[in-house]
């Protein structure tokens, strides 16, 4: 009998360590950035890093000035675009971000009242 109680408890605990991370992720609300802005992040990380790489480049003596100006310049322009492209996703994920949490606020508002009223109404 005792055999079969101690049985019981590992089977509870190892189906809890098993089950545990698909319980726990129903809980975890994932925000997905849209992927146009994925896009736009990775493409000024490159634009960064190709810029950082003509600094190192140049300042190494393997480019020449005028070469130089030419490649950093062109480079500095399309992070200028991407970042003022960023700029113009981002605003509008940000309201809707801005909107969801409103939403909560006034969610969690009503849960409140709801529990401030239900005492008195006893």
């Amino acid at each position: 009998m005792i055999g079969y109680m101690i049985l019981a408890v590992v089977v509870v605990v190892v189906a809890a360590f098993v089950l545990w991370p698909l319980l726990r992720s129903q809980r975890q609300v994932a925000v997905s950035v849209p992927a146009r802005i994925a896009d736009l992040q990775a493409r000024r990380q490159y634009l960064v890093q190709a810029i950082r790489d003509v600094d190192f480049d140049h300042a190494s003596g393997k480019m020449l000035d005028e070469e130089y100006q030419e490649t950093r310049g062109k480079y500095i322009r399309e992070a200028a675009v991407v970042l003022r492209d960023l700029e113009k996703e981002a605003g509008g994920f940000d309201e809707e971000i801005d909107v969801e949490i409103l939403q909560l606020r006034a969610l969690a508002r009503n849960v409140q009242l709801t529990a401030n009223q239900e005492p008195s109404s006893l």
